[in-house]
């Protein structure tokens, strides 16, 4: 395990906060989020959350530090659960009580409108902090979760390297966009 050369897009007023388990080794090493994979910027551009296919090695700054290409101009930011760490193999990575805890903190001071938990770790973790049997990876609309937050939360598994379907994934995403529509 590295320590990770990537930074979290965080702002006030996000319209979704993607949160990720940890920076892949190669994204941390390209200094770009997803920039090894095409999955989840391929899912974001087919269910219409992004206006317009990305280049995997500027789709972060495209997409998280700025919103030209986003759905109506939606603002999306993105942090992992263990921000510091740059590894591949998520077997290796155990988070912890106090990442949990970071993790809420942060999202109490940003109040993103939706929260999308991309790792089964992830949410197994949160629920098992709020003291909750967790859902599925991809299980969708989970509501607000968090006592001084409004935020909403979905599960949406992570874009590749499981056996879930890109297919379900682009629906949940669809999803969330009808949500961004309703609330806005």
């Amino acid at each position: 395990m590295e320590k990770s050369n990537l930074k979290p897009f965080l702002r006030n007023n996000l319209d979704i906060l993607f949160v990720g388990l940890n920076p892949a080794k190669g994204s941390s090493d390209n200094r770009h989020y997803f920039s090894v994979n095409l999955a989840f910027w391929n899912q974001l551009y087919n269910s219409g959350l992004i206006t317009s296919p990305v280049d995997k090695m500027e789709a972060d700054y495209l997409i998280f530090g700025n919103n030209n290409l986003n759905f109506n101009n939606s603002n999306y930011g993105i942090t992992d659960l263990i921000t510091e760490i740059a590894e591949s193999d998520s077997k290796k990575i155990k988070p912890s009580r106090n990442d949990v805890k970071r993790l809420i903190e942060t999202i109490n001071k940003y109040q993103p409108r939706i929260v999308i938990i991309l790792h089964s770790k992830v949410l197994s973790a949160l629920y098992r902090y709020l003291g909750k049997e967790s859902p599925s990876s991809n299980h969708g609309y989970l509501g607000k979760l968090i006592n001084q937050s409004n935020s909403l939360f979905y599960a949406i598994a992570f874009p590749h390297g499981n056996t879930i379907k890109s297919s379900e994934k682009i629906e949940n995403y669809k999803e969330v966009k009808a949500r961004l529509v309703e609330n806005s």
